[in-house]
């Protein structure tokens, strides 16, 4: 009798773990229509797909692609002029999703990314003055992230906007600090590139290095005499994050200023967008902030 009360136990969890097992067909869909520009669409599956994550793992590979999606649904609404207390509604929504995904798998970088890269858009949108108080828990965020996945390139990326655009008098801005953090995000970029991990160029990360770089507008020399100094910091670095400030010691750097960098970069992005015939949404954000940096030089 025992026995058999044993096999009927086993039997009922294996039955109710069967009926929980993440529809990876809906994932998958989901990840092309939100690579089609289509994230209300992929945010519908993902919503229904939810409901079919057996565990927290699972639960937290569902959220962060809805906070993914989230965000991508609010800068839609921006495309369309539409009002910023729904498009900042939007926006805290998907902060929220990605709460639950670390809630769900605190191990999963995604998760505290998406929930920073929401934070940033509300931040943008609200007004850098007005929203200060947001940058130092998307920092910390972002360096969880990192602490994770040390070689996520996205989250250098935003960190390096984040750096730039937090003044530095009453806040951890720091324009140096930003031009080390671009630099890694891009070659950590095209190391995915060259592993085929990513297929498509993001022209985003090679922009925003060029605003870095004009923010802080070194001449050839000065960026030089620094090499030494960072060198040496990166290599005492205590974590990520740290490496991160001091990357540019260790990185290969044109012999150029700052300004002759940006120029270069943003007149190859440029070039490089405008053969696009097809551009998606974020291409064309990013064309035009190219140019707008262009027209400043």
């Amino acid at each position: 009798m025992l026995k058999r009360s044993f096999l009927f136990g086993f039997a009922l969890i294996f039955i109710v773990a069967g009926a929980f097992a993440l529809d990876d067909a809906a994932i998958e869909q989901a990840d092309l229509l939100y690579d089609d520009d289509e994230p209300q669409a992929a945010f519908d599956i993902l919503e229904d797909a939810l409901s079919t994550a057996g565990n927290g793992t699972e639960r937290a590979e569902v959220l962060w692609r809805m906070s993914r999606a989230t965000l991508d649904i609010g800068e839609l609404e921006e495309d369309k002029g539409g009002p910023a207390d729904p498009i900042l509604a939007i926006y805290a929504r998907g902060e929220q999703y990605g709460v639950q995904a670390v809630e769900a798998d605190p191990s999963n970088h995604l998760g505290y990314y998406w929930q920073s890269a929401n934070i940033g858009k509300w931040g943008q949108l609200k007004g850098i003055l007005n929203s200060l108080f947001k940058a130092g828990p998307m920092r910390d965020l972002l360096k969880q992230a990192i602490s994770y996945e040390p070689d996520h390139a996205d989250s250098y990326y935003v960190l390096g906007q984040l750096y730039e655009q937090v003044p530095g008098l009453v806040s951890f801005g720091n324009k140096d600090f930003a031009v080390s953090l671009g630099r890694k995000s891009i070659d950590l970029h095209e190391a995915e590139l060259a592993a085929g991990i990513e297929d498509e160029m993001n022209h985003d990360f090679y922009v925003q290095m060029a605003s870095h770089l004009l923010a802080r507008n070194w001449d050839e020399n000065k960026r030089n005499r620094e090499q030494g100094k960072k060198e040496r910091n990166f290599n005492n670095a205590g974590d990520a994050l740290e490496r991160g400030w001091y990357y540019e010691g260790v990185a290969d750097i044109p012999r150029q200023s700052d300004r002759e960098e940006a120029e270069g970069l943003l007149r190859r992005m440029i070039d490089s967008l405008e053969q696009i015939s097809d551009r998606s949404d974020g291409q064309n954000r990013q064309l035009e902030e190219a140019r707008e940096l262009r027209s400043q030089l």
